[in-house]
This record gives structure tokens, sequence and C-alpha cells, in this order.
């Protein structure tokens, strides 16, 4: 079939209104792609203000916002040992403008532990970066008769010792039972939702003993207003030299918390890359270094990947611990 002249050239200029709209799309997807982000970040943070998770959110954000070109406002979202707010986190808008902190291992244990009933787990989650690895630590008052984990261990014996964590679910709850385990003993466990009200009962005698993470303390144990007895790191950490590990204590046990970065599953590899390189960049900042020293916060950064494999090893470890012996 022969196409005319004028069918010709009005056969070209379609052509030409496609290229030009195509090229105008594409200009448009990659620069809504460069002008992330237009607007502040909201930061879920599943625990109470003034606690060692919020803490950390605001320090560090406060230095990322110069490397992220906007501001963060933080969202406290406490309840249910961090279930409401990792939810609330799983359950976001995935146009990048909602990110939070998620706390391993209490993130990955409410899934492990009800999987019918938490609505998150971990494959809900993008990964930004970890930012912290806290260990745990055992504290009592400073004019406490208990001066080692022998003498905590030995209180323990009739059940009445009274002992404060942030309650079923958290690090703290795992680490517990596995001692008792081990001990043939029985804490009275008392639940906390966050560190300072359980380190005001602790101030005022109500309980005897706190399960906590060691930055959350280290101002009242330089104050010498309490003792601690131990950590859970593998090694001695510079934030407490002189306090021994839960191992050198003769409990073969290790108990960290991490505090780290993520975004619902869903938001772009390249705000999740940018949110990505602007923390890394934030996590070699001097300043920022300076200030997390001050503020005795145990640095310990993970990128995107490194941190997801990192998680995905510890999420199967602690499924097949639950599975051997669920808590």
């Amino acid at each position: 079939m022969r196409i005319g002249k004028s069918n010709l050239l009005v056969l070209s200029l379609l052509m030409m209104v496609s290229i030009i709209l195509t090229a105008c799309s594409e200009k448009k997807a990659e620069e809504a792609d460069n002008d992330y982000p237009k607007k502040p970040i909201e930061v879920i943070v599943a625990f109470n203000a003034g606690g060692g998770t919020d803490v950390a959110a605001r320090t560090i954000l406060n230095f990322t916002e110069q490397h992220a070109g906007t501001s963060f406002a933080v969202i406290n979202k406490p309840g249910a040992a961090g279930e409401i707010g990792f939810t609330a986190l799983a359950g976001a808008p995935t146009d990048g403008y909602t990110i939070g902190m998620i706390n391993p291992p209490t993130t990955l244990l409410h899934p492990i532990q009800r999987p019918d009933e938490v609505k998150y787990n971990l494959d809900d989650f993008a990964l930004i970066a970890n930012i912290v690895t806290d260990p745990g630590a055992f504290v009592v008052n400073a004019d406490s008769p208990i001066n080692t984990l022998d003498d905590l261990f030995e209180a323990a014996k009739d059940g009445k010792l009274n002992m404060a964590y942030g309650g079923p679910g958290t690090s703290e709850a795992l680490t517990l039972r596995r001692a008792e385990e081990m001990k043939g003993i029985e804490f009275n466990k008392i639940p906390f939702e966050g560190t300072s009200p359980a380190v005001a009962a602790l101030m005022g005698g109500h309980v005897d003993v706190l399960i906590t993470n060691a930055s959350e303390i280290i101002t009242q144990y330089e104050d010498k207003k309490i003792k601690v007895l131990a950590v859970g790191s593998d090694e001695r950490v510079d934030l407490l030299p002189d306090v021994p590990t839960y191992k050198e204590e003769g409990l073969e046990l290790t108990q960290v918390s991490m505090r780290g970065l993520a975004a619902p599953k869903g938001i772009s590899k390249e705000q999740q890359d940018y949110l990505a390189e602007a923390i890394r960049k934030t996590m070699a900042d001097e300043e920022f270094i300076k200030k997390a020293k001050e503020m005795a916060l145990p640095l310990d950064y993970k990128g995107p990947e490194e941190y997801k494999e990192f998680l995905e090893n510890y999420n199967k470890e602690l499924k097949e611990e639950f599975d051997k012996n669920p808590w």
C-alpha cells in the first residue's frame, strides 16, 4: 500500500510528538527523584520520649539534616514493648516521607513469639542502616548488698527479688529467661514501658534490680547512684571499662540491643539509597562522633546490605531457638 505525502507527514508528526512526550515523562520522573526530599520526613520511634531509642534518634537526625537536605520530625508511638510503633512503621506510606527506628532483637521477637497476632515481620521493612549496638546491663542501687552476678543469683533463689525489665518480647525478657534456666532461679519480673520509669523505680527502692541497656544508665553510674554488676557484650565496653561482662561473671550469654533506621517495604530504591547515604555521611561526621561520645551512644554502623544480612541471620537464629524452647 502506498502512503501519500500528506499521510506520511502526519505520521512523522505523530512520531515526533510521541518521542517528545516520552522524553518529557522520563524527565519528570528523573526530576521527581532528584527533587527528593521535598518536605520533612517523619520518623516513628516505638518508645517513649527521653528513652534510649528516642535520644539516639533525635541525636543522629539532628546531624543528618545537613546531609539529607531536609528536617526530620520524631513521632513517638510507644506501647507493647515497641510493637505498636513497629507495626505503624511497617504499614506506613511508601512515599519516602515516613521512616522509623527498629530495635533488634525486640523487633524480631514479637512476630516469632506470636506469628498469628503480630501484624508485621522483618520482610516488611526496607533497611537503611544500623546506628547503635548497646550492651545489656544488670543494675542495682549504690547501697545494695548485691555486688556481683553470683550475689544476684543467690538473692533470687527464693523468687522474691523484684526485677525491672522492658516487658515480654524484649531482649531483656529473653536474657532473663535464659539466665533463669541456666541458674535454676526465678525472678519476680516487673515490666516497665521504657527505661526512665524503670530507673525511677530502682532509685526509689520499688524494685531490687534492673536489666536495661548500658548507655541508658551512664549518668546515674557516673554520679555513683547505682552499681552496674555486668554488661552483656562479648568484651568490656569503653562506656564502662571497669565493669565485667556476663561471661566474665560466669553467665555464658550475650545481650545487645541494636537501634537502626528502616522504611516500610515499597519505598523506592533511589529514596532508600539516598537516606542510607545521608546516614553514612552522618556516622563519619566528626562533630556527630564527638556528640555521640558525650551522650554515651555506642555507635555501630551497618549499611543497608550488611544490616539486612545480619538481621536475616539473627532472625533465623532466634526462630531456631524459639522452636527448640519457646519463651
